[in-house]
Formats: C-alpha cells, structure tokens, sequence
C-alpha cells in the first residue's frame, strides 16, 4: 500500500517524533482535538523546501505606461517579446486624451505586427493592451494564455 504522506512529500508521522507532532487517537468527533497530529505548515523548514522544491520562473510580465509627456516607449520591447515574456500597457492615465491614447495604441499595435504578434484589448474601453511573446499561445474562444509548448489549453 502506498504511503500517503511520502506520496504528497510530508514526512511520515510513524516514523518521525519531535515538537508539534503527536500521536492521533480514534474518535467519531470531526472536531480538531488535542491529540490529532499537525504539521505546522509557518515552520522555517516547510518554507525552506517550498523555495527549494518551487522552480525559477523562466518568464515575466513587464507593465508599460505612458510617461510624463504621455509618450509610449516601445524601443527596446522586441527583445522583451523575442523572449517570451508579456508585455501589458495600461493606457489609463490618458482617458481624458482620446486622441492620444490612440496615438499609443497605434504604436503598440505597430510594435506587434513588425514583429508577428498580436496585440489584444482586455477591458472595453481598450486602455489595456496585451502583448503576448513568443512562443506563447492564446485561445481567443476561451480567453485562455498558455504556453507554445503545450499541445492544447486546459479543457474546461
């Protein structure tokens, strides 16, 4: 039979005896009693193997917006987007400048196509746009982002 707490990587409480494990006793209440065992999951030791266990994110999402002349930097982004990473531009700031905040949009737009990547609108007043970089897939019909790697999205 298959050991349940090695399965779900905890230590096995038969074989371990220390502070804040007990031994735990039969009863039909569903109340947590005195003698029941715990793992006290805010240990130093569970968060030391989390981060050990927990692996480096390959990927990242850099937040763009406009700067104090309500300006959009895109130089530079291709290199951003070459390497997978996400790019979302939020063009809030510039709701009482419509004219503007197209001029951005453009420009975003125009980023994405020289490279061959689509550019999406999140919200409906289109003030935040989505880049998704390479090698990342997006299902329109579901709305779901995942990676290029993958041989379908989760099915739902």
């Amino acid at each position: 039979m298959a050991n349940l707490f090695r399965l779900l990587g905890l230590p096995d409480p038969s074989k371990v005896s220390g502070s804040g494990i007990s031994k735990k006793r039969a009863t039909v209440d569903p109340e947590p009693q005195a003698e029941d065992i715990f793992h006290y999951l805010d240990e130093q030791g569970w968060s030391d193997r989390t981060r050990r266990m927990t692996p480096e994110a390959q990927r990242r999402v850099v937040y763009l917006k406009p700067d104090s002349l309500h300006r959009i930097h895109t130089e530079g982004m291709s290199d951003v987007l070459a390497g997978g990473n996400m790019i979302l531009v939020d063009l809030s700031s510039l709701v009482h400048m419509p004219s503007q905040r197209d001029v951005c949009r453009r420009r975003v737009q125009e980023m994405a196509s020289r490279l061959g990547l689509p550019a999406f609108s999140i919200n409906d007043n289109d003030t935040l746009l989505m880049v998704a970089g390479a090698g990342m897939r997006v299902d329109k019909t579901k709305h779901e982002l995942g990676l290029g790697g993958m041989d379908q999205l989760t099915e739902a």
